[in-house]
């Protein structure tokens, strides 16, 4: 069978966050240099709000994803030696400028 479009979006978010994690390490300073991220996400939606029916009634619950957690492992080139406030930065700047994440966010998807 074939991915559902909700697959479509969380594979959307993992390359966004990739490539907005890469943009900001090397804007850093010093800059981060980043040699892979591996992201192991979990998302939930309720099915019920795009299959409830009679179809003439809108759902009382959205069709949207509810949320999305799960850790991002992120691998540095070369033996940098990274401070927990650089991390911190990187997660928090990749955050806000990943447009995926930004929109999901704004459609009420609690994102952890």
């Amino acid at each position: 069978t074939a991915p559902q479009p909700v697959e479509h979006l969380l594979a959307a978010l993992i390359g966004c966050a990739q490539a907005t994690a890469i943009f900001v390490g090397r804007s850093m300073k010093p800059r981060l240099l980043i040699d892979k991220i591996e992201f192991d996400i979990q998302a939930h939606r309720d099915a019920r709000g795009a299959l409830q029916q009679p179809i003439e009634e809108t759902p009382g619950i959205p069709a949207r994803l509810q949320y999305v957690s799960g850790p991002a492992k992120v691998f540095f080139k070369g033996s940098a030696n990274i401070s927990t406030d650089q991390l911190h930065l990187l997660g928090e700047q990749t955050e806000a400028r990943c447009p995926v994440a930004n929109m999901m966010l704004a459609s009420g998807c609690t994102m952890d």
